[in-house]
Formats: structure tokens, C-alpha cells, sequence
């Protein structure tokens, strides 16, 4: 998986590529993004769910973390809410 910044993430997992691309958000720092994306996939290559959800979920995380100063845990109910939006 490849992380394009404000165009979104590439995977290539398990024969499948994919390009998700960004959810428009209101970007305040970066910091920590590259790293809530790794860590969400991760978890989500242990769960094994599909390709399409890992780059999903963790393109959701990235953006997220991009909304605020600094590098900043996501708020769980944010998360849950938006991600139950995805397909």
C-alpha cells in the first residue's frame, strides 16, 4: 500500500489494486498521518479483512489525523461513524 497524500491510497494486496481516493477534510497538519495509516492497515492485515477495507479504513485514519495540530490519537466514535459510511 502507498500513501498519495491529498489523492488518497494505492494498494496492491492479495491480487487486487485498488486506488481509494481522499475524503475532502479541512487540513490542518500531517504529522502522524503516515504513521495511523500503517498502523491501521496492520491491524486490519491481522483481522484479514479485504484489501478494499484496509484501504478504506486506513485512508479514513490518515485523513483524520490530518484534521487537527499535531500528532493526535483518532477519536473512536468519529472513526466508527465514518467508516460505517464507507461501502
Amino acid at each position: 500500500m502507498a500513501t498519495l497524500s491529498e489523492h488518497g491510497v494505492y494498494i496492491d494486496y492479495k491480487k487486487e489494486r485498488i486506488k481509494i481516493p481522499a475524503h475532502p477534510r479541512e487540513i490542518a497538519d500531517v504529522s502522524g498521518a503516515g504513521d495511523t495509516v500503517v498502523s491501521i492497515a496492520a491491524l486490519c492485515v491481522a483481522l484479514n479483512l479485504s484489501p478494499k477495507q484496509i484501504a478504506n479504513l486506513s485512508n479514513l485514519g490518515g485523513g483524520l489525523v490530518c484534521q487537527h495540530v499535531g500528532v493526535v490519537p483518532i477519536n473512536k466514535s468519529e472513526f466508527l461513524n465514518e467508516a460505517l459510511k464507507q461501502e
